[in-house]
């Protein structure tokens, strides 16, 4: 018996230590992980506000707003940053957005925005984002990166002397320090922040919201997405980059190797020929999100905005930040029947939300050309078989030329959302879209 619980104890000891070698192994990994990720060090970095340069009110009632314009010090002092933040006077707690500019733009540009969530009942901030805003129109803005001028690619894409030469790095910085900034704020709501922004301020929506994880609360994406070197406007960029600056680039800056670690509810809103974000880049993106997630595609929009597009923002946010209103309907295409004549039925499944009504309910195709930004989509009427599933045949002509297609839904709010991108020469099974085949 002795013997017996000797063997015993000797076999607990052994797993134990297995144990907390395995444990360690853990932790050395992760360890690897982080402590090369440029970023870590400003996770939970606050700014100081610099210098506050003015501070308007306006509005009426519970639409009344303070709109202060400051600059605040990023990247350990190294720069300075324009802000714009708008507030409602009335005194509560709010949730918050973070409204992001695009590529050559800058705060002042989407402030309009920023004061508009503010009158609905939100604290909302902007901000000059260095090495993606226009370097030479925004004065109160400096650092180092504003130096770099010419082109504005190269230097987001410049690691060669160390990851932190990058232009890109200093936005990154600038955008989590923006939002530590507003969740210190004694008016903000931390539990409900929501992050949104159009073309690279779509790129940093998702890249941001990757790395702060579930610290936000809802985002919603505008054109910007990540896997630059599948499908987008910088793919040569990408391919010409040397082998010892592209690995790390990708792994540390590309969108897509953050959108993993998505805990937001997402929401892409992509524009079917879009110059600078392509198909390809965009379904690659939302295959690595785990969690709710969620998309349309502008349909024959070329980087601009669908009209109904802003209002389906509001909309999102109020439901995920506030609890007002119902979500998006999602759509999938579940099923495909290949008819006597060589013709795809298509079969779409919806998830309606109580309350809501669908308007129309279309399937999408485009014929093959050299550039996403020539294709003409061309919608097929699907027709229902119950109140959640909607069918479209693809007529065997446009199937043999290997057409891309996708279904598309509009409800009575004016949302659109879609499914997922297909190519008609390949069955469900072997989806989603080989795009290469465009």
């Amino acid at each position: 018996m002795k013997k017996l619980t000797k063997n015993m104890n000797l076999t607990v000891k052994n797993h134990f230590a297995g144990l907390m070698v395995l444990l360690l192994l853990l932790s050395l990994q992760l360890s690897a992980k982080t402590v090369n990720d440029p970023f870590t060090s400003y996770l939970n970095s606050v700014p100081t506000v610099k210098q506050v340069i003015s501070e308007e009110n306006s509005g009426e009632g519970t639409a009344a707003i303070t709109t202060r314009k400051f600059t605040f010090n990023s990247r350990n002092n190294i720069n300075v940053v324009y802000a714009i933040m708008a507030f409602p006077q009335q005194k509560g707690v709010y949730p918050a957005m973070m409204v992001l500019h695009g590529g050559g733009s800058k705060a002042e540009d989407v402030a309009r925005i920023v004061q508009e969530y503010a009158s609905r009942g939100y604290v909302a901030i902007c901000f000059d984002m260095p090495g993606i805003c226009n370097n030479g129109s925004v004065p109160n803005s400096s650092g180092p990166w504003k130096l770099k001028r010419g082109p504005l690619e190269p230097p987001r894409f410049d690691i060669a002397n160390g990851l932190e030469n990058a232009t890109l790095f200093d936005a990154g910085v600038a955008g989590l320090e923006a939002f530590n900034y507003v969740c210190a704020q004694k008016n903000v709501d931390v539990k409900n922040i929501g992050i949104t922004g159009f073309s690279w301020g779509g790129y940093a929506t998702t890249f941001l919201s990757g790395i702060l994880g579930k610290r936000v609360k809802a985002a919603y994406a505008v054109f910007g997405c990540g896997f630059y070197e599948l499908g987008t406007y910088w793919v040569k960029i990408i391919a010409d980059l040397p082998d010892s600056v592209r690995t790390p680039w990708l792994k540390y800056f590309d969108a897509g190797r953050r959108s993993p670690e998505i805990k937001a509810p997402y929401f892409l809103e992509a524009t079917s020929d879009d110059t600078y974000y392509w198909p390809e880049s965009v379904m690659a993106t939302l295959n690595t999100i785990h969690g709710t997630k969620n998309h349309v595609w502008d349909t024959n929009f070329n980087h601009k905005q669908q009209p109904a597009g802003p209002t389906m923002q509001k909309l999102y946010f109020d439901y995920y930040l506030k609890g007002v209103g119902q979500p998006f309907s999602s759509a999938k295409i579940t099923k495909e029947k290949v008819e006597a004549d060589s013709s795809k039925q298509i079969t779409i499944k919806l998830n309606i939300p109580k309350g809501v009504n669908i308007s129309s309910v279309v399937l999408y195709y485009s014929e093959p050309t050299a550039k996403w930004q020539t294709r003409v989509w061309v919608p097929i009427t699907a027709q229902s078989t119950a109140t959640d599933s909607y069918t479209a045949t693809i007529p065997a002509s446009l199937v043999k030329k290997g057409v891309n297609y996708y279904a598309y839904i509009t409800d009575d709010r004016t949302v659109s959302i879609a499914s997922d991108m297909y190519n008609s020469h390949y069955s469900l099974k072997d989806q989603p879209v080989r795009l290469e085949d465009k």
